[in-house]
């Protein structure tokens, strides 16, 4: 059967222009307007270059590097060698950058010098987003996920660091001993050079002694971080990771992400990157991070059981007009039925089996809970046929905790366990879920290029813009009326964040 015959790579060929090798319709094209626009709306904010003068090469706007690194987390490349090589191999980046190549360094400098252009770049997007209906803040959902540090598996503890602190300052001492030692004796010094000895060679100890010292002062700095996080252990590497517990691969260092994502289209409301390793009192930063983002209070609030701070749930939903939609962590014992009853004449509960429960503590604070409680115990629990069932205490006494505000808490859980409660829990899976699976695809085995807290934040605002862009790209309404969305965005509110 004959094949296609391939076009003759001798045989000369012609092109009106470099927009010619992008299809008129492709989404690369929707991209480099929204930032163009966005950078228009903001000339002053991204003119990062000092005024131009008549020594040196020129630099590169903030534009080009935004849009290559726009391009690059979209496409699962975080790489500033690999961005640079897309740049000169990849046609859509050609047209991108419209023919700019900058090198890897450049590519790498601006990531780490401009964090703040990146993050204004990512609120815009949520606020171009937001303008146009593509977010309407009326539902959002909560969680978090655990990326791993980049840095190794192992943390150093104190003692450990204490180790080679004391081998590191015995090596020094050794080394100045050496260099006492020839200063002492020049003679023997240069026996050893003829015997082809480099020990005593004067630059060699220098070297070391400036390395030990090195050394010494980072793992000082390491000791005194430690002390002042008041940890455990610490990752040389990365000194802002934190131990964390993972359901795929165990403890390791990492950071805790934090994301809310809009019902209306499941994008990305607000990400941010915690070195808290729970998510239990998350709520309310990224609740009222959501509320800047949107420019007004989310109707409702999904999130799952780590984030049941209930203290939390009570202040949002007294202070703002949201409702709440998460579950308490609670773990009930197997196979109770045992109901309680209230007898406010003497200030004391009454079981379903006839047993008396009388207060033992008023006004309790719940460190972790952040509520103040009461507590009733059991007078004659021992002799209860169904103790069992009731309490797993040792002592077989049964106490139970009243916490404060115990008639918001009982309407919080009948509302839970209403049928339109019980969908909205179910309905926050299909948020955010979907969302942590995609940023994992496109980060690969190695999540984060990054290291400190800082930075892992200037990662986590590409990828959430790179996200939203991706999504709005790919909705179904037409090239045309996408691009006039980007032509005929007027924000509805100052571009500045408050």
């Amino acid at each position: 059967m004959p094949t296609i015959i391939p076009t003759d790579r001798n045989q000369l060929t012609f092109m009106s222009s470099l927009d010619d090798m992008v299809t008129p319709d492709h989404p690369v094209r929707l991209m480099d307007a929204l930032i163009d626009k966005i950078i228009e709306l903001d000339t002053d904010f991204f003119n990062h270059l000092a005024p131009q003068s008549s020594v040196g090469r020129r630099g590169y706007s903030a534009a080009a590097l935004l849009k290559l690194y726009m391009y690059g987390y979209i496409h699962g490349i975080s790489s500033s060698r690999k961005l640079a090589a897309e740049a000169k191999r990849n046609i859509e980046v050609i047209w991108l950058l419209s023919g700019l190549k900058p090198s890897y360094k450049t590519i790498a400098d601006y990531r780490r010098d401009y964090p703040g252009q990146i993050q204004r770049v990512n609120e815009q997007i949520v606020r171009f987003l937001l303008d146009n209906g593509w977010i309407d803040g009326e539902r959002i959902g909560i969680d978090g996920t655990k990326l791993k540090a980049y840095t190794g598996w192992d943390m150093t503890d104190r003692q450990v660091l204490d180790k080679r602190l004391a081998k590191a300052r015995g090596q020094l001492n050794g080394w100045l001993e050496q260099l006492i030692a020839n200063d002492l004796a020049d003679e023997m010094d240069r026996e050893r050079d003829d015997e082809g000895d480099s020990f005593g060679h004067e630059s060699n100890i220098m070297n070391e002694i400036d390395r030990l010292h090195q050394k010494i002062q980072r793992l000082e700095g390491l000791k005194q971080e430690l002390g002042r996080r008041q940890a455990a252990r610490i990752s040389g590497a990365d000194p802002d990771a934190r131990l964390m517990k993972s359901a795929r691969s165990g403890k390791h260092p990492a950071y805790n992400l934090q994301i809310s994502v809009d019902s209306a289209s499941k994008m990305i409301v607000s990400a941010s990157a915690t070195d808290h390793p729970t998510d239990f009192e998350q709520l309310t930063p990224m609740f009222w991070a959501s509320a800047a983002r949107l420019g007004k209070i989310p109707d409702e609030v999904l999130a799952d059981t780590g984030y049941a701070d209930l203290a939390d749930v009570q202040a949002i939903e007294e202070q703002t007009t949201a409702t709440c939609y998460i579950p308490e962590n609670n773990t009930p014992v197997k196979n109770r039925t045992i109901q309680f009853t209230y007898r406010p004449q003497a200030d004391e509960y009454e079981c379903s089996q006839g047993q008396r429960l009388v207060p033992t503590a008023k006004g309790r604070y719940h460190k972790a809970k952040q509520v103040y409680m009461d507590i009733y115990r059991g007078t004659t629990c021992t002799d209860c046929s169904v103790a069992r069932q009731c309490t797993t205490a040792k002592n077989g006494v049964r106490q139970l905790r009243v916490y404060h505000g115990a008639e918001w808490r009982h309407g919080y859980a009948k509302r839970l366990s209403s049928r339109y409660g019980k969908q909205r829990i179910a309905e926050r899976k299909g948020l955010v879920e979907h969302v942590f699976g995609t940023l994992r695809y496109w980060m690969g085995q190695i999540p984060l290029k990054l290291r400190g807290l800082r930075k892992v934040q200037t990662e986590i605002d590409l990828y959430s813009g790179a996200y939203n862009l991706k999504r709005w790209t790919g909705m179904n309404d037409s090239f045309k009326e996408l691009m006039g969305q980007v032509t005929g965005w007027k924000p509805n509110r100052s571009l500045h964040p408050g």
